[in-house]
């Protein structure tokens, strides 16, 4: 990791009054972007560009565009300085040292496909991550937003403890665009402004198993009744699908997972410095009768704290989660055994 160091801030006053001198601990942060090129991983990448919680900022993609997109951003004044890498053999380099390692790197989803089906084409792209983070940077955090999550961030634990380097309180799959749609949703429903309240979303990322909880809903002045909030929740499950139906199959909500996974990312900067913030991630988790699950996570300079643990709940979310439980099982099922395809694979070759 890089070297912590002391900096000093000097602020002067009035020439007959003393000067106060204030010492801050900070870091030099270096995050590094799995998939620069795409839509998420460049928009990404722009926005992580005004962030000076980062010193410095490492964009990687097997296609040569990367270097492009790693030029014009190192034309912007301020923030962390760029640097850009491609290809496989330059991998390892793109995240050596690196305390947070995002995978935004994804096979988008096509309409009338569901996220299962992403499973094949992009655990290819998480099993090299893996492995070179295994031999390179064992100790980085690692945030995916790799579709399917519920799916894809068990593939990546069993990947990293097959190798020897998992540490359950360090890999998060990213789940905040559905507190954020959530809020808008919800904000849109009660004519509030979206920024002034909060509901919590719990279970996986899928449109089977989000389950939001607007039974606690912050601030507690605000309530819905049954029939609105199955609306509501069915309008989130949808959100996803429906984007990438109205792009006609040349993306998915691109922009929106840009935007979120930088708020997710502005958070885990802040727990990296020494703050202790909430995210809503997809973790290791025991508490709900699964292995993984969704929800808000605290977290520290050393990973995370606290999973997502218990709520009350109104009847109504009880049965939404009972409904998503076994579907979750299946698809961390799904997502370790693509481990032990890769083995087969990598023993015939």
């Amino acid at each position: 990791m890089l070297i912590s160091k002391l900096k000093t801030l000097k602020i002067l006053f009035h020439k007959d009054r003393k000067i106060q001198v204030t010492y801050i601990h900070l870091r030099n942060i270096q995050v590094s972007i799995i998939g620069a090129v795409c839509d998420i991983g460049a928009n990404l990448a722009l926005l992580l560009k005004r962030n000076n919680k980062i010193s410095r900022l490492h964009l990687y993609d097997n296609y040569e565009k990367v270097n492009a997109i790693g030029l014009e951003l190192s034309h912007l004044p301020g923030g962390p300085h760029i640097s850009s890498f491609v290809g496989e053999c330059m991998l390892s380099s793109s995240i050596r040292y690196s305390d947070l390692v995002v995978m935004v790197d994804r096979i988008a989803r096509k309409p009338g496909n569901v996220r299962e089906q992403m499973i094949p084409s992009n655990t290819p792209l998480v099993y090299k991550l893996c492995k070179v983070m295994c031999e390179q940077n064992s100790n980085a955090i690692l945030a995916i937003s790799t579709s399917p999550i519920n799916s894809i961030v068990p593939f990546a634990s069993a990947l990293l403890y097959k190798y020897g380097s998992y540490n359950p309180f360090k890999v998060f799959g990213i789940t905040h665009l559905d507190v954020a749609r959530v809020r808008t949703l919800t904000a849109s429903a009660l004519q509030v402004n979206p920024t002034k309240i909060y509901v919590p979303v719990i279970g996986g990322h899928s449109d089977e198993t989000i389950v939001p909880l607007f039974s606690n809903i912050s601030p507690n002045c605000y309530t819905l009744d049954e029939p609105k909030t199955d609306m509501l929740t069915k309008l989130l499950r949808k959100s996803g699908t429906e984007v990438v139906n109205k792009k006609l199959g040349i993306g998915s909500a691109t922009l929106a997972m840009a935007w979120s996974v930088n708020e997710f990312v502005d958070c885990i900067l802040d727990a990296i410095r020494g703050a202790e913030v909430m995210v809503n991630a997809y973790t290791a988790n025991p508490h709900f009768g699964t292995k993984y699950f969704s929800g808000p996570t605290l977290v520290g300079s050393n990973g995370i704290i606290q999973p997502c643990f218990d709520f009350s709940m109104s009847d109504y979310e009880h049965t939404l989660l009972n409904t998503a439980l076994p579907i979750i099982n299946r698809d961390v099922i799904k997502g370790e055994q693509h481990v032990q395809i890769f083995e087969s694979i990598s023993k015939k070759i």
